[in-house]
């Protein structure tokens, strides 16, 4: 491999950063959880990585970000969003996959009512809304068709979920409009749109009840003033029969809502979140002190939060909860998590039983759900059974009967998960929190001649020849359909060893491939170690728990790195490589002694340089996402009116944000921003790009629009220049800042 190494980035950290750092190193390469990127021996991750000299138009990935399984359980529709297609494959991997073509970045998919069509989504700021034929109803059942695109229409900015609904009026789809704070309403057999409502930040994750009367919006992030007691994100339901809205107000710290699973009878929402404890200074990571990871349960009559369920354990975290689905039979609630590449069960009618019977006066969180067991008797299941994979980017997920499927993003795969009960139970040493490595081939396992599989506790180890046994028939597999690009190979799913946590609980596992194994280039593998919380210790955070898609999280942190109790706004990692220094005080010299410092004081682990070069590479190749305020990509009156304020010496805003170097002049300055607790009294200059989706504003993270942080923060215009304008001068001025 090749790997560049960024230039005197240890000169420029200081004597006693470098004193602290080797300390870590000694500490945690003593510890058994400190291993940096958990992988399967089968994930990209674990074989090579391209040179620098190798950049994006090097990947080829399929990057799977949707997918659903039909009635008959007979095919998958799945969408991979880098390749930009549609694929319908057979589960019993009979036949190969059939492909469409798409003319844009496909998210989310779901069936139509009759599961004759697909609702397909994405196109990012060009957001699109396509309908795709699959199939078609006949007194005889059910007869598959070509893939064939019906019709497509222009929705809001970056549609991140989509969900139908059958009425006696007709179909119709709903959309969340992620940058645009839009759900949408189509009318399905025209895409007209019929109704939308704000939705608030960055509505991310939909879904609609089972009686059809409701939507469920889950927001990924918070829009409140980070410099409160309390700040959080919030779900939001919509009557759909009446057209009404309501908030449902979440906890202090929760944020980062990225799915929604609701039960059978409607009465419940699970959402998978994390619980950030900001006010906290972040001194260690360990045991939650930072982040915990959660599932939070809403009331749906009611309208409210009525518990929160902890998914990690004492000593091991489970970073960023993904997708959520209950069981068909309504025993189990199944949790995918993506920075940990594994699923958890809980015992959803446990978990319904603890709200019921919960004391009047008792909170969200009140009780000891770490010991609510999945069965009665002398020895109970733990409430939490963890299935490792180690696959990288398990997202979305899709429970049928006893198996759950989840998809891999990162490694382009599907995997499977088979729960067996099979009492009486009894303990293994040490099996209620073990740090499960991740399994291997039963075939392999059968080669090096293990025979009692998982049942010590200790990881098996593979040769690599086995290993590439496995990546060879996989790459016969995809040959034959290597010059087609209507045709995938089929599902080849390769059984691994069990997991068996305890006597009586076994997990069968197995993954299928619906790529070619990934080949990473250093970008890619950056992108993965972002998302990647098994490079923390104890696995509770990764990066993107703080930044996600490298951006602002919304909340205040006490970072160590400016002294103790007085906590700074979130800043986006766009451009970080290009406008240093870095951090709100300019304590980081550039991007590179950053992301090192971030693994050292904030994972709490030792980096490994190379890891932190793909990290690098990762970072300087995000891109602006343009804003929802320009007009078919370029500036609307107003704003080309706002920009000629913005640059006059009156307003002076160009002073300091120079539009020639990404709006910032790389200084630090007094902005009377400077809190009481701050051994600090000057600022980093941050760039405007990308502003429109950074709010709150400031170090302080006082304020959440624009004309708040001129009209009442007085931010560059002490002397009254904003006030002095006309309402039309202020919002054109506005504009601009907002469509930069």
């Amino acid at each position: 491999m090749t790997f560049r190494t960024p230039p005197s980035d240890l000169a420029r950290i200081s004597a006693t950063i470098l004193t602290v750092i080797v300390g870590f190193f000694a500490f945690f390469d003593a510890s058994p959880a400190s291993a940096q990127g958990v992988n399967s021996p089968y994930s990209a991750t674990s074989g090579e990585t391209l040179g620098e000299e190798f950049g994006e138009e090097s990947e080829r990935y399929f990057g799977p970000s949707d997918f659903v399984l039909d009635a008959e359980g007979e095919y998958f529709y799945v969408l991979g969003a880098d390749a930009k297609v549609l694929e319908r494959v057979r589960v019993d991997g009979t036949a190969p996959g059939e492909r469409l073509a798409l003319d844009f970045r496909p998210t989310k998919l779901a069936f139509l009512p009759g599961e004759t069509k697909l609702a397909v989504v994405g196109g990012e700021d060009k957001g699109r809304l396509a309908v795709v034929e699959i199939a078609e109803r006949s007194d005889d059942g059910r007869d598959i068709l070509p893939l064939k695109l019906e019709k497509t229409v222009k929705t809001g900015h970056t549609p991140s979920d989509v969900a139908t609904r059958k009425t006696d009026a007709g179909d119709f789809i709903y959309v969340s409009a992620c940058f645009a704070g839009q759900i949408e309403e189509y009318a399905a057999e025209t895409l007209e749109k019929t109704r939308s409502w704000d939705a608030g930040r960055e509505p991310y994750a939909i879904a609609v009840t089972p009686d059809q009367r409701k939507l469920v919006v889950a927001n990924r992030l918070t829009d409140m003033p980070a410099n409160l007691n309390f700040t959080h994100a919030n779900v939001r339901v919509v009557d759909l029969e009446s057209g009404e809205l309501a908030v449902v107000e979440l906890y202090n710290t929760h944020n980062l809502l990225h799915d929604v699973a609701i039960t059978a009878d409607g009465r419940y929402a699970f959402i998978s979140a994390v619980q950030c404890s900001y006010t906290s200074i972040t001194s260690q990571v360990s045991g939650g002190w930072i982040a915990e990871n959660c599932v939070l349960c809403i009331d749906l009559d009611e309208k409210k939060l009525v518990e929160i369920f902890f998914l990690d354990d004492a000593e091991l975290g489970s970073g960023n909860p993904w997708g959520v689905a209950c069981s068909d039979d309504g025993e189990r609630l199944i949790v995918s998590i993506a920075g940990t590449d594994e699923l958890i069960y809980l015992p959803l009618k446990r978990l319904i039983e603890k709200i019921n019977d919960r004391p009047e006066w008792a909170r969200p969180g009140y009780g000891a759900y770490s010991y609510q067991s999945f069965a009665d008797g002398e020895v109970q299941l733990p409430f939490r059974l963890r299935v490792k994979f180690g696959f990288k980017g398990l997202r979305q997920l899709v429970s049928r009967g006893n198996d759950v499927y989840v998809l891999s993003y990162f490694d382009d795969a599907i995997c499977r998960a088979t729960l067996n009960l099979n009492p009486p139970y009894r303990y293994f040493p040490d099996s209620y929190v073990r740090h499960e490595k991740p399994p291997v081939t039963l075939a392999a396992a059968e080669k090096a001649g293990v025979a009692d599989l998982e049942a010590d506790g200790k990881p098996i180890v593979v040769k690599d020849a086995l290993v590439e046994d496995e990546d060879r028939a996989s790459a016969e597999l995809f040959a034959a359909t290597a010059d087609d690009p209507t045709r995938g190979a089929p599902l080849r799913f390769v059984p691994l060893v069990k997991s068996e946590p305890m006597h009586g609980v076994e997990i069968d596992r197995s993954f299928a491939r619906l790529a070619p194994k990934p080949v990473l280039t250093m970008r890619r593998r950056g992108e993965i170690l972002f998302h990647d919380a098994t490079a923390c210790f104890e696995h509770w955070l990764s990066c993107v728990t703080c930044h996600p898609d490298a951006r602002s999280d919304g909340f205040n942190w006490d970072l160590l790195n400016d002294g103790t109790g007085n906590l700074k706004n979130t800043k986006s990692m766009l451009l970080a490589h290009e406008t240093p220094p870095c951090m709100i005080t300019g304590i980081r010299a550039d991007g590179e002694t950053a992301v090192r410092a971030g693994f050292t004081h904030i994972l709490f682990t030792a980096y490994k340089e190379e890891n932190a070069c793909c990290v690098d590479e990762y970072l300087k190749a995000l891109k602006p996402v343009p804003s929802p305020r320009l007009v078919d990509g370029e500036l609307s009156e107003s704003a080309k009116r706002g920009k000629k304020l913005f640059d006059s010496e009156e307003i002076g805003c160009a002073t300091c944000h120079l539009e020639s170097n990404y709006f910032t002049d790389l200084r630090l300055h007094r902005v009377g921003s400077q809190d009481p607790n701050d051994f600090y009294d000057k600022f980093d200059t941050p760039t405007l790009v990308e502003v429109w989706r950074t709010a709150p504003y400031l170090n302080t993270g006082a304020h959440t629009t624009i004309r708040e942080l001129l009209e009442v923060g007085k931010h560059g215009v002490k002397d009254g220049q904003f006030d002095a304008l006309s309402k039309e001068e202020q919002d054109d001025l506005i504009e601009y800042v907002l469509s930069l």
